[in-house]
Protein backbone atom coordinates (compact mmCIF):
# COMPACT_ATOMS: atom_id res chain seq x y z
CA UNK A 1 0.00 0.00 0.00
CA UNK A 2 2.64 2.19 1.06
CA UNK A 3 4.52 1.84 -2.77
CA UNK A 4 1.41 2.54 -4.32
CA UNK A 5 0.60 6.10 -2.38
CA UNK A 6 4.52 6.71 -3.20
CA UNK A 7 4.06 6.26 -6.92
CA UNK A 8 0.55 8.24 -6.71
CA UNK A 9 2.52 10.65 -5.08
CA UNK A 10 5.20 11.10 -7.80
CA UNK A 11 2.79 10.80 -10.95
CA UNK A 12 0.87 13.70 -9.43
CA UNK A 13 3.73 15.96 -8.81
CA UNK A 14 4.72 15.18 -12.22
CA UNK A 15 1.72 14.34 -14.37
CA UNK A 16 1.94 16.55 -17.56
CA UNK A 17 6.05 15.74 -17.98
CA UNK A 18 5.19 11.93 -17.54
CA UNK A 19 1.92 11.51 -19.58
CA UNK A 20 2.27 13.86 -21.88
CA UNK A 21 0.25 16.82 -21.22
CA UNK A 22 -2.18 15.42 -18.69
CA UNK A 23 -3.33 18.14 -16.74
CA UNK A 24 -3.69 16.76 -12.73
CA UNK A 25 -7.24 17.60 -11.57
CA UNK A 26 -7.61 16.24 -8.40
CA UNK A 27 -6.30 13.02 -6.06
CA UNK A 28 -8.95 10.61 -4.15
CA UNK A 29 -11.77 11.95 -6.01
CA UNK A 30 -14.89 10.86 -4.17
CA UNK A 31 -17.04 9.38 -6.39
CA UNK A 32 -20.05 9.71 -4.16
CA UNK A 33 -22.78 7.84 -1.44
CA UNK A 34 -24.37 6.19 -4.94
CA UNK A 35 -20.77 4.70 -6.64
CA UNK A 36 -18.86 4.89 -3.21
CA UNK A 37 -15.59 4.89 -4.30
CA UNK A 38 -12.58 7.26 -4.85
CA UNK A 39 -10.29 7.96 -8.14
CA UNK A 40 -6.97 7.65 -7.06
CA UNK A 41 -5.50 10.32 -9.40
CA UNK A 42 -8.08 12.10 -11.98
CA UNK A 43 -6.92 14.31 -14.64
CA UNK A 44 -7.73 16.10 -17.78
CA UNK A 45 -5.93 15.34 -21.22
CA UNK A 46 -4.73 18.06 -24.20
CA UNK A 47 -8.29 17.01 -26.07
CA UNK A 48 -10.42 17.56 -23.04
CA UNK A 49 -11.18 13.86 -22.20
CA UNK A 50 -11.15 12.62 -18.20
CA UNK A 51 -7.57 10.19 -17.65
CA UNK A 52 -8.37 8.44 -14.48
CA UNK A 53 -5.40 6.70 -12.68
CA UNK A 54 -5.48 3.39 -10.06
CA UNK A 55 -2.46 2.65 -8.82
CA UNK A 56 -2.15 -1.32 -8.40
CA UNK A 57 0.62 -3.21 -7.03
CA UNK A 58 -0.89 -6.68 -8.08
CA UNK A 59 -2.90 -7.38 -11.32
CA UNK A 60 -6.19 -8.87 -11.56
CA UNK A 61 -9.68 -9.09 -13.21
CA UNK A 62 -11.22 -6.55 -10.82
CA UNK A 63 -8.77 -3.96 -12.09
CA UNK A 64 -10.95 -3.63 -15.22
CA UNK A 65 -13.92 -4.08 -13.49
CA UNK A 66 -12.77 -0.95 -10.97
CA UNK A 67 -11.99 1.22 -14.01
CA UNK A 68 -15.79 0.44 -16.08
CA UNK A 69 -17.03 1.26 -12.49
CA UNK A 70 -15.00 4.60 -12.58
CA UNK A 71 -16.08 5.05 -16.44
CA UNK A 72 -20.05 4.60 -15.22
CA UNK A 73 -19.87 7.38 -12.91
CA UNK A 74 -18.18 9.80 -15.18
CA UNK A 75 -20.83 9.25 -17.87
CA UNK A 76 -23.60 9.71 -15.05
CA UNK A 77 -21.96 12.91 -13.41
CA UNK A 78 -20.36 14.59 -16.64
CA UNK A 79 -21.31 17.45 -15.06
CA UNK A 80 -19.89 17.52 -11.73
CA UNK A 81 -16.77 16.73 -13.64
CA UNK A 82 -17.11 19.59 -15.80
CA UNK A 83 -17.39 21.69 -12.79
CA UNK A 84 -14.22 20.49 -11.55
CA UNK A 85 -12.32 21.40 -14.70
CA UNK A 86 -13.80 25.08 -14.37
CA UNK A 87 -12.95 24.97 -11.39
CA UNK A 88 -9.41 24.05 -11.44
CA UNK A 89 -8.85 25.72 -14.55
CA UNK A 90 -10.12 29.12 -13.03
CA UNK A 91 -7.01 28.42 -10.38
CA UNK A 92 -4.17 28.73 -13.11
Amino acid sequence: MEFERDLQRLVEANMEEMLGGVRFLATEYSTGPVHRGRIDSLGLDEDGSPVLIEYKRTSSESVLAQGLFYLSWLVENRSEFEALVDATTADR
